[in-house]
């Protein structure tokens, strides 16, 4: 067994009243990948916080290469050997790649107040190469697309804690691969195994359970803020990794497809000859009442620009949109919604929640029309519409009037979901709507949609996976090339296989 580089004895963290974190005793050896599961809420992230110097223990010791740890802040772990890449990306996007990487370390690059960026720029070109990316370092890191900023971050962060530990660094991922297409994934497993080859110690904390088998030695299993299993990954498997995660085991109603709707003969949306110049061409299809309709494709085939076009971020280039047999045309996300059209987008911090709002303002801001009393907002009905849908929704929060960002990503999720069945939408557009959130929230959603096709919502999905589309929907439409390549009717008893579906999307 390699040397042990980091150590937890009993380390806890309690928040007034309340243990999210207790008694945790981790070993991180010399050149292993821990895998970290745990429903939303379980501590994992808890946990690398008092690693990385974001807050303090309040209870247990920790040790780096023997010697107790204590970590006053992110830079104060930086200079110890120990870095972490968080879930929401932290770079500047007004900067360059260099001016992130060093950023908070410029002072090595300064001389009489004179930044010498050139120098910067070829450090930070090195920093790059080690991750093997071919990027421009002088470029604006709000010019390059979200998987390769989460490959800079991890550059940076590599860049830090090497330098400070002679590659025996610690390395903490949190739900790293969350924006990556699969071709990505597996650059980033390769650039996970080059650190392990190091001698680096890396924790990877991940919701798709195909990825910890995939890339780790050992799983730590976190529930309730307690440790609850550890073993190598060698010995696991989905059903041990689920069942150990959320205290039952899976069965094959992951996707409650017991409760699958038969959609009934009104059609809520038509799409007739859609086009988009320079993304999709000639899409026709319709939407029925009580239907989950899944727009299956790789990345860049058109799905994701169809939906654009139907909440109205896009206007189409030909054709024509009919909701319940009127035409209809939206300038923007508003116009849809008034006539009926929600998105729930697939990046929650950005798009979906307001994070300085409450989560009864963000339950209820797409309903104030129907939530007045007279000319103003009835605080009454404000608070009975969010107290509904936390109950029905089964939404874990400290009250109504904490900030939605309190919240796990799961539960965030099911806030913008409540916001979406208050609003009384009649087509609800799901852009990956389980993505970054734990196996346990996400059968919560699955039970959401369908009680929501239940009441006779239509439904738009496009999947986190194509398991996921065919395991909901009861018809998917592929997409290749930005065309419509194929059609497979999806009823519970008869669904296609993932081998035929693919086939139309390659």
């Amino acid at each position: 067994m390699a040397d042990i580089l980091f150590e937890t004895k009993g380390v806890g963290k309690i928040y007034g009243t309340n243990t999210v974190l207790h008694d945790i005793d981790m070993k991180i050896h010399s050149g292993e990948v821990i895998g970290l599961i745990g429903e939303n809420g379980a501590g994992k992230s808890t946990l690398m916080k008092l690693i990385s110097g974001v807050e303090a223990p309040s209870m247990g010791e920790m040790f780096y290469m023997g010697k107790p740890y204590k970590a006053t802040s992110i830079i104060n772990a930086n200079q110890q050997g120990i870095g972490m890449v968080f879930q929401e990306q932290s770079l500047v996007a007004n900067l360059t790649i260099a001016q992130n990487i060093y950023l908070g370390r410029e002072k090595k690059y300064s001389s009489a107040g004179i930044v010498n960026w050139g120098r910067m720029n070829r450090d930070a070109r090195t920093a790059l190469e080690r991750m093997d990316l071919d990027v421009d370092p002088g470029k604006k890191v709000r010019d390059i697309d979200m998987a390769t900023r989460e490959m800079v971050e991890i550059a940076k962060v590599l860049d830090v804690v090497t330098e400070a530990a002679e590659g025996r660094a610690i390395i903490l991922l949190d739900e790293p691969t969350t924006v990556f297409s699969d071709d990505e994934i597996q650059e980033m497993y390769k650039q996970i195994r080059k650190m392990k080859a190091a001698g680096n110690g890396i924790v990877f904390i991940s919701h798709h359970l195909d990825e910890i088998l995939e890339i780790t030695d050992t799983i730590y299993v976190f529930k309730d803020g307690e440790e609850t299993a550890v073993f190598p990954t060698k010995e696991a498997d989905m059903n041990v990794l689920y069942e150990k995660m959320v205290g039952r085991s899976t069965t094959g109603e992951f996707y409650v497809e017991a409760k699958q709707t038969v959609p009934e003969k009104d059609v809520v949306l038509k799409v007739q000859d859609l086009s988009l110049f320079g993304a999709f061409n000639h899409v026709s299809f319709e939407l029925h009442k009580g239907e989950v309709l899944a727009l299956a494709g790789l990345d860049g085939s058109g799905n994701e620009d169809v939906c654009n076009v139907l909440v109205g971020q896009e206007a189409p280039t030909a054709g024509k949109i009919l909701m319940n047999g009127k035409e209809v045309r939206f300038a923007n996300s508003y116009q849809a919604r008034k006539n009926g059209i929600l998105s729930v987008p697939k990046d929650r911090r950005d798009e979906g929640m307001v994070s300085i709002l409450s989560i009864e303002d963000n339950i209820t801001i797409s309903s104030w029309n129907h939530l007045k009393q007279g000319p103003l907002l009835s605080s009454k009905k404000l608070k009975a519409a969010a107290e509904k849908w936390i109950k029905e929704a089964r939404i874990k929060c400290p009250g109504l009037k904490a900030r939605i960002s309190q919240l796990s990503g799961g539960n965030a999720q099911k806030v913008i979901f409540a916001r979406a069945l208050e609003s009384g939408c009649q087509v609800l557009i799901l852009n990956h709507p389980t993505r970054g959130v734990d196996i346990g929230a996400k059968q919560e959603i699955y039970r959401l949609i369908r009680e929501m096709t239940e009441q006779g919502h239509a439904i738009i999905v496009l999947g986190d996976t194509l398991d996921e589309c065919l395991g909901l929907a009861s018809k998917v439409i592929v997409f290749r090339d930005g065309m419509v390549s194929g059609s497979f009717d999806c009823p519970v008893d008869g669904k296609p296989s993932q081998q035929e579906v693919v086939h139309f999307m390659m």
